[in-house]
């Protein structure tokens, strides 16, 4: 890398680590998926003039774009409340073992044992964090239902990023717009049907940090993350940027350390250290293969 992309490279991670803060802040203040859905909607209508309709290939971006843009946040957000900001970042790195399985049964890809080991100790090593009850996390949290959330949201995102795989007609900026647009409709209808006392809670909210949020979730988090990452593949080799994702899980957990205050003892390191170690391995094995396509299902796991 130059020492332009380095920066930018490291900016995007920055953006993403410290978006799990805002987020978890946020939905301090609001219901997980109403908040989603302002952000959404926020995404949708800045993105709303590159929509653009393609006869017989609609009914797959869609679909995606239900699991991408709706399902994958409902979880995800939901999951936040539960389960503090760093556990919740180290779940989502289950995307990538995720996305690998069903890649192998759907789309006729595969792996050598190694990278078989690198999923079996991700998930292992989510397992121990999942399972560690309240003795390192506190009681006001829920770390099991927590993560069970996230892996859920994590799953979603994966059976999207299927779905979307072979959109080729599509630039990843299109695709992204259509996401939004799905996205918002999903989960204001998720937020009508399974949470209550929105506008009440938007009434008793500091309005600034709401605002505040939205925007740095929409403009930060999606629009120039996603346009960041897809501006790098264009330029590095797949294997050089493929690892930001490890590199945003380490910044998330960092800023929820300093910032939030959220506990970090023995099982919490040691699963973490596992996931990342499992997650890297099968990351950087898929792009020495070339496996990973600068597609809108890649970037979708760091929010």
């Amino acid at each position: 890398m130059s020492i332009r992309e380095l920066l930018i490279w490291l900016a995007m991670c920055l953006v993403w680590g410290f978006h799990f803060v805002v987020i978890k802040v946020a939905i301090g203040e609001l219901p997980p998926m109403f908040y989603a859905a302002i952000r959404m909607t926020l995404v949708a209508l800045l993105l709303s003039r590159f929509l653009r309709w393609r006869p017989g290939h609609m009914a797959r971006v869609l679909s995606a774009g239900l699991c991408l843009g709706a399902v994958n946040y409902g979880f995800m957000f939901t999951g936040l409340k539960f389960a503090t900001a760093s556990a919740a970042a180290i779940a989502m790195e289950l995307y990538v073992p995720f996305a690998t399985i069903l890649s192998i049964m759907f789309l006729g890809d595969k792996i050598g044992w190694r990278s078989g080991l690198g999923i079996a100790f991700a998930f292992a090593g989510v397992a121990i964090i999942a399972l560690g009850g309240h003795d390192e996390v506190g009681e006001d949290t829920h770390i099991p239902l927590g993560i069970g959330l996230v892996a859920a949201g994590s799953l979603a995102e994966a059976v999207g990023a299927v779905l979307v795989k072979q959109a080729k007609a599509f630039k990843p900026i299109e695709l992204l717009s259509w996401f939004a647009v799905v996205g918002a409709i999903g989960l204001w209808v998720g937020t009508v049907l399974f949470e209550t006392g929105q506008p009440e809670a938007l009434a008793a909210s500091n309005k600034t940090l709401i605002i505040s949020a939205i925007l740095y979730s929409a403009i930060g988090g999606s629009i120039f993350g996603h346009t960041v990452y897809y501006w790098l593949l264009q330029r590095l080799p797949v294997s050089v940027v493929a690892p930001s994702v490890l590199l945003t899980t380490v910044i998330a957990i960092f800023f929820g350390v300093v910032l939030l205050g959220d506990p970090f003892g023995p099982r919490m390191i040691t699963g973490g250290v596992m996931v990342l170690a499992g997650v890297g391995f099968v990351l950087l094995r898929r792009a020495k293969k070339q496996d990973i396509k600068a597609d809108v299902s890649e970037p979708g796991a760091v929010l």
